[in-house]
Parts: C-alpha cells; sequence; structure tokens
C-alpha cells in the first residue's frame, strides 16, 4: 500500500488542491487520503482498468463533489459543473 500511496500522492493531492481551491493544507490531505483510501479499496477494479488516469480523475471528482456539497460551497459546485470535461450524468450520484 505505501508504494501505491507514494506512486498516486502527489498528482491527486494537487489535483485536489486545483479543484477545491482550499487554502488550509490538512483539508487538501484529509481529502487525499479519503481519495487513496477509496482507490485502494477498489484496487481490484483499479487493477483491471485499462484507462487508471480516468479512474481516479472520476474517484477525485466524485470526492471533490462530495466534500463541496457538505461544505456547502453551491458557488465552486456550479464552477466546476460548467468548466469540467466530463459527462454530467458522473453528478448523479451526488444528488439527494
Amino acid at each position: 500500500m505505501k508504494e501505491f500511496i507514494d506512486h498516486h500522492y502527489s498528482s491527486v493531492f494537487s489535483a485536489i488542491s486545483r479543484l477545491t481551491r482550499l487554502s488550509d493544507r490538512q483539508e487538501v490531505e484529509a481529502l487525499t487520503e479519503e481519495v487513496l483510501t477509496d482507490l485502494w479499496l477498489h484496487k481490484r477494479t483499479f487493477d483491471a482498468e485499462s484507462r487508471k488516469g480516468i479512474f481516479i480523475y472520476k474517484t477525485i471528482l466524485y470526492h471533490v463533489f462530495a466534500f463541496l456539497k457538505r461544505k456547502g460551497d453551491e458557488e465552486r459546485i456550479s464552477f466546476l459543473k460548467k468548466t469540467l470535461p466530463i459527462n454530467p450524468d458522473h453528478y448523479g450520484k451526488l444528488e439527494d
């Protein structure tokens, strides 16, 4: 697991930082750890995935949108929905 985390930590951290625009490093680190844990828990699916980058990206987005929703940051959610090049159906998982 350490090798997995070492390999993916910086890119996941960077993506989360850019997407959330969080200034609190501890919040970014906590969210990064949440994403990496989720990836590790789904390691079989991840390993079988031919497009690992897309799998990571979708996992990051799921956690970022869930985090922003918990924080009530509808402005950031709206901005990301308008600017990110992903299928809008992906957001359905986060709707109540």
